[in-house]
């Protein structure tokens, strides 16, 4: 195997199907200068994580369990490389090898160059992935897709009252924060109320403010409340369902006439911001049950964005684990990996807790998982079996290697003696392994 290995002048990589190393060729090392030894076991995203290479083709195949090909930078070297990467799947159509072939883009000619950089850049651009700024939203989902298309539209638009609907752990939170970095307010501050977490008593002086002897206990100074901290940003209320009906009437006023008036003050304050409120609940349910004024929800309905239960976002799911095995791995010095075969169990799982849920199921078994395969531990957090995986899988795959290997000898070879030779075993074991495989040399070719 070393010997076909190194035998080819491009860089060659074989992944398993975890996503993990288990061999490369020389010319890899050396594009890439770093060691076999190094590599040996991690996973395709400790790649890009350790400043090895910028990109992986890995990423790709695992998404599409098709064949892909990338355009990736050696980070040590600076080598640009062509990556064209094969999956190789078993009887049940899942990915257990992928074999990638590394060419040094300096070695092809002009016109092959220009072809493969604009074939890559299409193939590269991932529709699974969105990146706004210092983030990375995984939105493959058309519907999440239309949703932030419709939210930048508005951010962009300078609308200055948006609701955001959505399950509990949705997103409803970072959805707001990215509307916030595409408007023109992106420059001033992003300031975020949970209505639910405040004591009621609180909740005054902290949106509005208050004023010196508002109440026992207050500053001599007073002291300024979010919206006046918001003035020129955005207030997101997050769980504005949950906002006692005294605080929505001076809220109304504020949308009225965007003036607020501190806790135990007379002056009414010119205020600038834009509100996003959120709830994971129905708002006209809570208008039906005298929960929440209905003038107030005609404030801030006008334009509303309802984000999609991760149930319903299946294509988002390889993405999402990828993503959060990346950052858990980092910020805990983990090499924690998952097979592909989960990706499909996972798609299939509700996950009542969406995106949250999914987040705190990896971190959770990266932090306590006993090995870096961590299918089994999620599955069990989940309250789900493993597949079994085929009990002759290792036998089929040697008997495949050995009859590629046949193959290539009979193609240099004319006769069972001189392939012998060539394979280092003697001639019987030659002509047993050839009627094992139900090969046989031409007649005239002799033995």
């Amino acid at each position: 195997m070393d010997q076909i290995l190194n035998s080819s002048p491009d860089g060659i990589w074989i992944w398993d199907g975890f996503g993990r190393v288990i061999a490369v060729n020389k010319t890899a090392e050396k594009l890439g200068a770093v060691k076999e030894s190094a590599l040996i076991g991690k996973c395709y995203l400790e790649l890009i994580r350790d400043g090895i290479y910028d990109h992986s083709v890995a990423h790709n195949i695992f998404r599409t369990k098709k064949k892909a090909v990338v355009r990736a930078e050696a980070m040590r070297t600076g080598i640009v490389t062509i990556n064209t990467g094969t999956p190789h799947v078993d009887d049940r159509g899942e990915i257990f090898r992928i074999v990638v072939k590394e060419q040094d883009i300096s070695r092809l000619n002009p016109g092959e160059t220009r072809r493969i950089k604009a074939e890559t850049d299409e193939e590269f651009t991932d529709p699974g992935m969105v990146r706004l700024g210092p983030h990375e939203v995984v939105a493959g989902n058309p519907r999440y897709r239309q949703v932030l298309g419709t939210s930048f539209k508005l951010a962009g638009s300078g609308v200055s009252k948006i609701l955001v609907l959505g399950d509990s752990g949705t997103g409803k939170g970072l959805l707001a924060k990215l509307i916030h970095e595409k408007s023109p307010r992106r420059d001033n501050s992003f300031v975020q109320l949970n209505c639910a977490a405040v004591p009621e008593n609180l909740l005054e002086a902290e949106l509005f403010g208050y004023e010196d002897g508002a109440f026992t206990g207050a500053r001599k100074q007073g002291k300024a409340g979010l919206f006046e901290i918001a003035h020129g940003g955005t207030l997101f209320l997050d769980e504005i369902g949950e906002l006692p009906l005294s605080l929505q009437a001076k809220l109304l006023k504020y949308l009225d006439d965007f003036q607020i008036t501190r806790l135990g003050g007379t002056r009414a304050k010119k205020v600038d911001c834009t509100v996003i409120a959120a709830t994971n609940r129905d708002p006209r349910a809570l208008v039906a049950q005298g929960r929440f004024r209905e003038d107030l929800l005609y404030r801030i309905n006008a334009f509303t964005v309802r984000i999609p239960p991760l149930k319903d976002r299946p294509e988002d799911i390889f993405g999402l684990v990828t993503h959060y095995l990346d950052k858990y791995n980092h910020r805990y010095g983990r090499h924690r990996c998952i097979s592909p075969q989960l990706i499909g169990q996972l798609r299939s799982y509700p996950f009542p807790g969406n995106v949250r849920e999914l987040k705190n199921i990896i971190k959770r078994i990266v932090v306590l998982g006993e090995t870096d395969a961590l299918d089994e531990g999620i599955l069990n957090i989940m309250g789900r079996q493993p597949p079994k995986a085929s009990a002759c899988f290792l036998k089929e795959q040697m008997h495949d290697f050995e009859k590629k290997i046949l193959i290539k000898a009979m193609s240099l070879n004319t006769t069972t003696r001189a392939m012998g030779e060539y394979l280092g075993i003697d001639q019987s074991s030659v002509v047993r392994k050839l009627k094992k495989h139900g090969l046989a040399l031409k007649k005239k070719q002799g033995l």
